[in-house]
């Protein structure tokens, strides 16, 4: 990850219990870990748009965090993030992919679903915050190469 501070503040006004700059140190230590970040382009000055972390265990990713800056949502940068991690993945051996998100969280969802994933589960009161369920995503890949996924 190659600025924290803008992770962890984007971090902070996306979700009503972030995680903790530590938890984010904590994934760089993990050899399964995936930190993407995205930003503007040179030779515009550098700074974080959002920040996509994914894991790849047992041929299946594990999509733990998304978040994009509220100044820059609805302009193709989760896309772009989701699209080349799940890229990524593939390239690592990853046949499934899974994600959790609140079944109140429209954006995420359309955007999941834009890429292939379905409901195959739901977690009960998964959220401490709120008690809100989960809902459990996932992508096959090899029911569905996905258009948005590049495969």
């Amino acid at each position: 990850m190659t600025d924290l501070s803008g992770i962890w503040a984007i971090e902070k006004v996306s979700f009503l219990t972030p995680w903790s700059r530590l938890s984010f140190l904590a994934e760089l230590g993990h050899s399964f870990s995936h930190p993407l970040v995205a930003g503007p382009p040179p030779p515009q000055p550098w700074q974080v748009w959002g920040y996509l972390i994914y894991w790849v265990v047992a041929e299946e990713m594990h999509i733990l965090n998304l978040a994009v800056h509220p100044e820059q949502r609805r302009r193709g940068v989760a896309r772009r993030l989701l699209a080349t991690a799940m890229t990524q993945a593939r390239d690592l051996g990853a046949q499934v992919a899974w994600l959790e998100v609140r079944p109140s969280n429209d954006p995420a969802l359309s955007l999941y679903h834009s890429f292939g994933f379905r409901q195959v589960g739901r977690r009960p009161r998964y959220y401490d915050d709120t008690q809100e369920d989960a809902l459990l995503l996932a992508f096959y890949w090899e029911e569905g190469e996905g258009e948005e996924s590049g495969q």
